[in-house]
């Protein structure tokens, strides 16, 4: 993928991330975190979960692992597919909820 494509990849990642930890902020209201400790939790989430996913091999390819095939044909014509954005958002999405989640667990974990 191309500079710009590798930005716009990383910031669906961090939106979506951030989204994901609002919304575990949301259903579990007992979570003692801030809202800007969520937002930041849930960036740096969806962005390591979908490096982290980008290293699988057989999931590389849904969110941008530029060694795969898929990806080398694609270059000519833009990395920026559908399943390329789909795959960033939902792995963005997950990373924030579940760093979120674990976070919540810890901080009240250690209250009690």
């Amino acid at each position: 993928m191309s500079p710009t494509e590798t930005v716009i990849a990383i910031a669906i990642e961090m939106l979506c991330g951030a989204a994901g930890a609002l919304a575990v902020r949301w259903w579990w209201s007992g979570l003692g975190l801030a809202k800007i400790t969520s937002v930041l939790a849930g960036m740096v989430g969806g962005f390591a979960l979908t490096f982290a996913a980008a290293q699988i091999p057989g999931i590389g390819h849904l969110v941008g692992h530029v060694e795969t095939a898929a990806d080398s044909v694609m270059h000519g014509i833009g990395g920026l597919t559908p399943t390329v954005l789909i795959g960033v958002g939902v792995s963005g999405l997950l990373g924030g909820a579940i760093l979120t989640a674990v976070l919540g667990l810890i901080r009240n974990g250690s209250k009690g």
